[in-house]
């Protein structure tokens, strides 16, 4: 976790120094390793501190709740994906190559960094607002770059189409992830089997 935010995030007090920086991150990074191996319930503010080698009254320099920490880490991951999918579709010039671009670049985030669906889906059990602002926020925004092309689209449902496509990505990256796919193998997955299906649909009518 090396790119800091740019909004303020509620319960969450940035870090105004370098050296700040190294106490956050330290803490940010055990307490992801330590929700990836046990619940958000099962691991306290102490544990956090412990495994970051920080005193606990630094946790509350930059935390207000370990829950606040959380949102921290669920936002931190929104953001790098919106980066990753916005520089690999910024060369495409048509709605197929972005979804071709912006699947494989999900894609491979997921195999790059696995514990994204620990941490998302794990906010079901911390704060259900934290998991539906997640999800919604990136459906808002996909659906305004689908309006964006919606000439090239079949369905103008850009919504649920948002949601649709959000999920074949988000079950591809899991396949990738339980596949131990190289960046080969992923290629070959959306070009045989992706491409076709935004193409041509998934039922053949007689």
């Amino acid at each position: 976790m090396n790119q800091r935010p740019s909004k303020p995030i509620p319960g969450v007090n940035l870090p105004k120094t370098q050296l700040g920086w190294d106490k956050f991150y330290a803490l940010t990074g055990a307490a992801e390793k330590l929700f990836t191996r046990s619940s958000f319930h099962e691991v306290s503010v102490s544990d956090i501190c412990r495994a970051a080698h920080t005193a606990v009254g630094t946790f509350y320099i930059y935390f207000e709740t370990k829950t606040d920490l959380y949102r921290y880490l669920v936002e931190d991951y929104k953001r790098r994906i919106k980066q990753s999918l916005s520089e690999s579709i910024a060369p495409c010039t048509t709605r197929l190559e972005r979804e071709r671009e912006g699947c494989k670049a999900f894609v491979m985030f997921s195999v790059k960094n696995p514990t994204v669906y620990n941490i998302i889906w794990g906010s079901l059990a911390v704060d259900k607002q934290l998991f539906k602002d997640y999800y919604v926020s990136f459906a808002k925004s996909y659906a305004r770059a689908l309006t964006e092309d919606r000439e090239e689209l079949c369905n103008p449902d850009v919504m649920t189409l948002s949601y649709a496509l959000m999920g074949i990505s988000s079950f591809l990256g899991l396949r990738a992830i339980f596949e131990k796919m190289s960046e080969a193998e992923v290629d070959k997955m959306l070009d045989e089997s992706f491409l076709p299906m935004i193409k041509e649909g998934i039922i053949r009518m007689p």
